[in-house]
């Protein structure tokens, strides 16, 4: 399966190097074509040179002198042939003497008229190409002088040119990928994370941190919109709408964290299960809603008792699970035993002024001590709060010192 990096960087890669590769055959085509032109202009004028010096020389018939004339052509940069043609098309001077006498055999130019022949490759493998220039005096054309112009130069100035267009190219090709994983990476990894922090919403836990990078585009808007969505959603389905405790489900998913945690770091966790002592007796004499408030009221107490680590949970009605990570039986027995007096002596107040005292009773279990089956704990937890309603309610019990205790499996 293609992934999101892989679509992004591979059409950027793709448009940007193909843009260069085409801009640089371009300025390749557009320079070989000005150098053959460049190139055709200093044959032309070599020719004319020649033609020129000849005309005298062509009347008198002196061969010595046009074949000073053709030696000194010869000298000239990419000239790879040079000769004098009559008005019949007969060779009357050539730099290789063997040929003089020869029928020229191409076309040969009209007076005051230049012409260019078709490129061809010579016996050196060199492209060529021949320039004739009519040989004229007193407006009667005697001749033509003919050159064999090499594009050897316009070549090798191509192939460096080239090359170093594929410097270039190669350069900011490699700058184009950088740049494409760069902006891939850019528009994944905030994905990636919201990804991720989406998957972990969806199992329950909202324990979610934010990206290390701020965003000020379309992402970052998308970034704050989730994370918006996550804590109102967090608001209404981790916390008891009543009292801003969490809720049983995530008692549960924190249960099984802290399990996991405990089997990586051998530490000791433990859990604590508190009723309101006779809170139907509350109920049917003040009515629901001062139910409700001492419900918030125990609420406050635990949330101001615990640590910013622990638990506080609504299990149901009126009775509370805090579970206590990283905690030993004294420091579990602390925290029960600090809790059940805060409520004890903070009497709820109701808003006419009087009192209503409100007790609690409270179990605790251990893990792995009174059970090495976490799930499992709740259960101790709540036979051991049984067993302090049984004594009197407004007291902590230990799973430890039941009778009986339901050990696991």
């Amino acid at each position: 399966m293609r992934t999101l990096r892989f679509k992004i960087s591979i059409p950027v890669i793709c448009i940007v190097v193909g843009a260069q590769l085409v801009t640089g055959l371009f300025i390749v085509s557009q320079v070989r074509k000005a150098m053959h032109e460049e190139n055709h202009q200093h044959g032309l004028a070599v020719a004319y040179d020649l033609a020129h010096v000849c005309a005298r020389s062509l009347i008198s018939r002196d061969l010595l002198e046009l074949r000073n004339y053709i030696r000194y052509t010869m000298t000239q940069e990419y000239v790879t042939q040079a000769m004098v043609v009559d008005e019949d098309g007969r060779i009357v001077m050539h730099n290789n003497l063997a040929r003089v006498g020869e029928k020229y055999a191409g076309t040969l130019p009209h007076p005051g008229q230049a012409l260019f022949s078709e490129h061809y490759s010579n016996a050196a493998g060199e492209t060529v190409i021949d320039i004739l220039v009519p040989i004229e005096t007193a407006g009667v054309q005697l001749g033509s002088a003919v050159i064999s112009y090499s594009h050897i130069g316009v070549r090798n100035a191509i192939k460096a040119l080239t090359r170093k267009i594929f410097l270039i190219l190669s350069i900011a090709s490699a700058f184009a990928i950088l740049f494409a994983f760069l902006l891939a990476e850019y528009i994944v990894r905030p994905m990636k994370h919201l990804s991720k922090a989406a998957e972990k919403m969806s199992s329950g836990s909202f324990n979610i941190k934010k990206m290390d990078m701020e965003y000020s585009d379309e992402i970052g808007d998308l970034a704050r919109s989730f994370y918006r969505m996550a804590g109102k959603l967090e608001k209404e389905v981790c916390h008891d709408p009543l009292t801003g405790l969490f809720t049983r489900n995530v008692l549960q998913i924190r249960l099984t964290e802290e399990h996991a945690q405990s089997q990586r770091l051998n530490n000791d966790f433990a859990l604590l299960m508190l009723d309101i002592d006779h809170f139907k007796k509350v109920n049917d004499t003040y009515g629901h809603g001062v139910g409700d408030e001492v419900l918030r009221y125990i609420a406050a107490i635990l949330q101001e008792q615990t640590r910013g680590g622990d638990c506080p949970a609504r299990y149901g009605g009126e009775e509370f699970v805090v579970l206590l990570p990283a905690t030993h039986r004294q420091g579990a027995l602390h925290v029960a035993e600090k809790i059940r007096r805060s409520i004890e002596a903070s009497s709820f107040r109701l808003p006419e002024g009087n009192k209503i005292p409100v007790t609690a009773s409270i179990g605790v279990a251990l893990f792995p001590e009174d059970t090495s089956d976490y799930t499992w704990l709740l259960e101790l937890a709540d036979q051991a709060m049984y067993e302090a309603k049984k004594k009197g309610r407004n007291c902590v019990v230990q799973a430890s010192d039941l009778k009986k205790p339901t050990p696991g499996p």
